[in-house]
């Protein structure tokens, strides 16, 4: 009996880490997003964002295409991405929203810095996604 309660308050613990560890914050929903394309998976970046009217799987395949041709093509052009960085997050009074300024560095050396809204849906942090 003594073994049963030592083993479940072990995996109490370990449940507790985990769920502390995997708590989203704008700047872990930014690097989701950044790292979604970076490796051009245009499906997951939709995935992660919320929209003010739910999207049907239609919708989502057609936005999914249209950022796909849009963003590849820059990638494609810059060599792809070497590398980003999340930086400042600017918290909207209301704490329901923020801005996160963030950095990429392509292949070919140049940068580009730039600022992602996210948005506080359920507890969970997401990309912006507007309409």
């Amino acid at each position: 009996m003594k073994k049963v309660t030592y083993l479940m308050s072990v995996l109490m613990v370990a449940l507790i880490a985990f769920t502390s560890c995997a708590k989203s914050t704008p700047e872990s929903v930014t690097e989701s997003f950044l790292k979604s394309y970076q490796n051009g998976d245009y499906a997951a970046l939709v995935e992660q964002a919320h929209f003010t009217q739910p999207l049907t799987d239609e919708q989502k395949a057609e936005f999914t295409q249209m950022i796909e041709a849009k963003g590849s093509a820059e990638v494609e052009k810059k060599q792809g991405i070497a590398s980003y960085e999340v930086g400042e997050v600017v918290m909207a009074e209301d704490g329901q929203s923020a801005k996160v300024n963030y950095t990429i560095t392509f292949g070919d050396g140049t940068t580009r810095t730039d600022k992602q809204s996210v948005v506080l849906v359920d507890g969970k942090w997401m990309i912006d996604g507007g309409k």
